[in-house]
């Protein structure tokens, strides 16, 4: 045998060691791309998971504002002015916005201009309707105060509706009763249910 040939014959065992080693390597890198590609693809569902719900969180909470005003003007010409301390539109009904602290104004501007005020509220835009609950009062402009506990005012023609008692001060007396309502740009207020009166000798 020659020196050549003993030469041959003695890489092939190394040879022979080191496919094994190859194979290993490649599995390796096999095993490793798949990991990457997982948590590439676990990182994505992720990220679309996580945004999905903060679109719906942001869909889902009220939109809010502090001291809004809403200004319309009623069917007889006259303005009305809607404040609050803060106001939340309902998210599954937008025409309803829910308010603290609301204050309306019935002819807006004025000199002798009512004016109503509550501890909490509900405002539907579409209906004209303000809705107005816990602690009302309600000043008519012209010396007489009323106090209930709420009050449904259509702001296209300025009248209030309040379906529970009711009692009033002024300058002719008080009265209360069972409910009551307003019209005639305030002027014309009728009292229902248990009415009793004093009337104020001048």
């Amino acid at each position: 045998m020659t020196t050549a040939a003993l030469s041959t014959a003695a890489k092939k065992p190394r040879r022979n060691r080191r496919r094994p080693s190859a194979r290993w390597t490649r599995a390796g890198l096999l095993v490793f791309a798949v990991g990457v590609g997982v948590a590439v693809v676990g990182q994505t569902a992720y990220r679309m998971i996580d945004a999905r719900n903060a679109v719906k969180a942001a869909t889902a909470a009220p939109l809010a504002m502090d001291n809004p005003r809403f200004t319309g003007a009623m069917r007889d010409g006259r303005a009305f002015l809607i404040t609050a301390r803060r106001a939340e539109r309902d998210p599954a009904d937008p025409n309803k916005v829910k308010l603290v602290d609301p204050t309306l104004v019935r002819g807006y501007g004025a000199p002798e201009a009512s004016r109503v005020t509550s501890k909490s509220g509900v405002y539907q835009e579409a209906q004209n309707l303000l809705v107005l609950t816990q602690d009302v009062k309600i000043d008519n402009g012209q010396g007489y105060q009323f106090a209930s506990q709420e009050a449904r005012i259509d702001t296209k023609t300025g009248e209030a509706l309040g379906p529970m008692a009711v009692a009033g001060t002024g300058p002719q007396g008080n009265v209360r009763a069972d409910s009551y309502s307003v019209s005639d740009k305030g002027d014309r207020v009728v009292f229902k249910g248990r009415v009793r009166t004093r009337v104020q000798t001048q």
